[in-house]
């Protein structure tokens, strides 16, 4: 099953006439087999994208943050600094004072800092341009922390803007303020923002705005700082973070420093965030005990120089005739489709290599056509100048003639060196490559397609127009009969790509145009199924909202993997506020969701928050707004949930009391809840009818009803 974002809705939504459930959906019941196939899948799609994403990124769950190729390390979100700590959401928040004084332990300031702690004592309020990836951000706050010693505050991108252009400022008094602006509309208009705040004072509540290099300044010159980055900021940067973190161990680090192939590989690196990244890699490895040309040997720069080998030049005449036995198009083809098939089986690296030598070879260029000797090689010729290794399903080494032989590459990082030396030395190859990924997501099984869309997402981290033109924004809108799966496929590429600190506003950004589009709203509300909606749950959930509410179609799926992947609470604080809307197809989503999340077993179970209590009110809200909603489908939805957890209270005996106390807190203090506590009795009675030898349903029924009459 392919489509995972739930079906497109019907035009007419039930009401309190309708005698049952729609013609056609999906049974109410909590044990239906096709939820079971449904969830079934759903884990095992997000196990093989998991398998493709950066270890870091899986490392700290939802709380994982952009980061780039070969770093190594997580970052921040959002809100990236240098230490790696963050991981602030987009709402308002206080910076602790140890993060501060942290970071300010390893900053390197730049040229910008003096200038904008200077113009917010003069005015109080600044403007900080410049790229992503800069350490714009460090900037900002430390810069405001200067200008108002007292505590740094991080104002929500969206709410904040807002409180800020009314009378009152939306500040909190004497703290230093920070807002990112990053792909947000009140940029467009910032310089009117000014002018409103012109007439407030800031001195004692300084502000600074951090927006990307591509603003506009021409109306805002008077506040604008530029953030500009030395040629030799980054050597800076590593240098003290090694100093501080290698503390213990100066010759170590000064050895590290000195070698000339990681100031190469430092090149290569293009924000600040993987520098920092690159340092706590570097550091915990020393403190290993790794021999330091081992360290570095390992690094992007290393890995460079060595794909660019194996992908080597063409076969050349030599002055005898004869032909030099160097790369040909079937081994580099070979190489490819290893690198982007990795983990999969001989047979079929092999197939798909015929398939992409044979699009590399239609390319025309200035030079002769590069011939095929198909009988002059072998497979076994291909493999020595491939780098690979063979496995079984087990992970244990084989032969290549092994029946179920996979091949994996032998180095981690290897494989994505590969593309980006094929993608920025060979140019020529760029559009038969994405021909081939293209066709692997239309006609292949789902561990191919996973790995083709991811491999298309790490394209996009190195050329990222020329990526989102040809297939994301082709994918993602297509309506023939490949849609869902070239829709499932641009957002594992998004999910993919959002992980480089360069791209991740612009993935967001593109994300959040999307929602408000409806030939883009499967894929936007895909995309948010994925990763994405794990790192920013609450920009996922307000553009998933948007789409809902237009009632195209559900959006169950995608709030249910924000939720497994560590979100919980807001999502039932978001549901909880759905159930009460007056949309119907938000509350139709609410319901839907309270019924299939309480599926979930473990650490995910929905019943794991009756003991906590802004959670467990959330609940209390969703359920209660549920079982009392005008249409019939999503009291059913709410009493066949409730059935769940009596029968899970029989299995789980700690869960009794809980379930019990929920029960009594459902109805509404005071009154009798419209009709809640009749029916709870009622269900109660028949479900330990039909269940005689489960006892529980009548000891809760005997403790509400001591409750409720008290």
């Amino acid at each position: 099953m392919d489509d995972m974002t739930g079906p497109a809705r019907k035009d007419e939504p039930v009401d309190a006439a309708s005698p049952g459930p729609i013609a056609g959906e999906e049974e109410a019941g909590a044990t239906s087999l096709g939820a079971d196939v449904e969830d079934d899948q759903a884990d095992h799609i997000r196990l093989l994208r998991q398998q493709g994403l950066p270890e870091y990124v899986m490392a700290r769950g939802a709380k994982a943050g952009a980061m780039g190729f070969g770093s190594g390390d997580a970052a921040a979100t959002m809100y990236k600094t240098f230490i790696g700590a963050q991981t602030v959401d987009p709402v308002d928040g206080p910076v602790p004072d140890d993060d501060l004084d942290r970071l300010r332990k390893v900053y390197i300031a730049p040229p910008a800092h003096t200038v904008l702690v200077g113009h917010l004592a003069e005015h109080g309020v600044a403007v900080l341009r410049g790229a992503p990836g800069s350490g714009r951000h460090t900037t900002a706050l430390l810069a405001a922390r200067k200008a108002m010693p007292h505590g740094i505050v991080i104002l929500d991108a969206e709410a904040g803007v807002r409180r800020l252009v009314k009378e009152d400022g939306g500040l909190q008094p004497s703290r230093g303020h920070v807002i990112v602006g990053d792909g947000k509309a009140w940029v467009n208009e910032l310089a009117q923002v000014l002018i409103r705040l012109r007439g407030a004072t800031y001195k004692r509540s300084p502000l600074v705005i951090v927006v990307d290099d591509q603003v506009p300044v021409s109306d805002l010159a008077e506040h604008v700082v530029e953030h500009i980055v030395e040629e030799d900021l980054r050597f800076k940067v590593l240098e003290r973070h090694l100093t501080v973190q290698l503390a213990d161990q100066p010759d170590d680090c000064r050895k590290l420093l000195e070698h000339e192939r990681l100031q190469d590989d430092l090149r290569g690196r293009r924000a600040m965030a993987e520098v920092a990244g690159l340092a706590t890699q570097l550091a915990r490895r020393v403190r290993d005990g790794e021999d330091i040309d081992q360290i570095v040997q390992g690094l992007g720069a290393e890995m460079r120089v060595k794909a660019a080998k194996l992908l080597g030049p063409p076969q050349k005449e030599a002055g005898d005739g004869a032909r030099k036995p160097e790369v040909s198009l079937w081994s580099r083809a070979f190489l490819l489709a290893c690198t982007v098939l990795d983990g999969t089986t001989l047979s079929r690296v092999s197939r798909e290599s015929h398939r992409l030598a044979e699009l590399l070879h239609g390319v025309r260029s200035p030079s002769s056509v590069p011939e095929m000797p198909l009988f002059e090689e072998s497979v076994q010729d291909w493999l020595r100048r491939s780098d690979v290794e063979f496995t079984d399903g087990d992970g244990r080494p084989v032969g290549p003639r092994h029946p179920e032989c996979r091949v994996r590459i032998s180095q981690p990082g290897l494989g994505d060196a590969v593309l980006e030396v094929l993608w920025h030395d060979h140019s020529g190859a760029r559009g038969p490559l994405l021909r081939w990924l293209d066709s692997l997501v239309i006609r292949s099984e789902e561990d191919i397609r996973v790995l083709a869309a991811q491999t298309v997402g790490l394209l996009a981290t190195f050329d990222w127009a020329y990526v989102h033109e040809e297939l994301l924004v082709p994918w993602a809108s297509d309506k023939g009969e490949h849609a869902d799966r070239l829709r499932f496929a641009a957002a594992w590429a998004l999910e993919r790509a959002v992980v480089d600190p360069l791209l991740a506003s612009r993935v967001r950004r593109l994300l959040w145009r999307w929602s408000q589009r409806r030939d883009f709203h499967a894929c936007a509300q895909t995309a948010y199924g994925t990763r994405i909606g794990a790192m920013f749950p609450t920009e996922s959930l307000n553009n998933l909202e948007r789409i809902t509410g237009s009632g195209m179609r559900s959006v169950w799926p995608a709030v249910r993997e924000i939720y497994a992947a560590g979100s919980r609470p807001q999502v039932l604080e978001r549901l909880a506020d759905w159930s009460a809307s007056s949309r119907h197809w938000l509350r139709d989503d609410a319901a839907k969701c309270l019924q299939r999340l309480s599926r979930y077993g473990g650490e995910r179970s929905i019943t794991g928050f009756l003991n906590e209590a802004e959670p467990r009110g959330a609940l209390l809200r969703l359920t209660r707004n549920v079982l009392l909603s005008p249409s019939r489908l999503h009291r059913e939805r709410g009493w066949n949930t409730m059935r769940h957890w009596v029968e899970r209270a029989d299995d789980q005996p700690e869960l009794e009391g809980l379930v019990a106390d929920f029960v009594a807190d459902l109805p509404e203090p005071g009154d009798e809840g419209d009709g809640l506590r009749e029916r709870f009795l009622f269900y109660l009675r028949l479900w330990g009818y039909q269940r005689p030898d489960d006892k529980v349903a009548a000891r809760i029924g005997s403790f509400v009803s001591e409750r409720w009459s008290m």
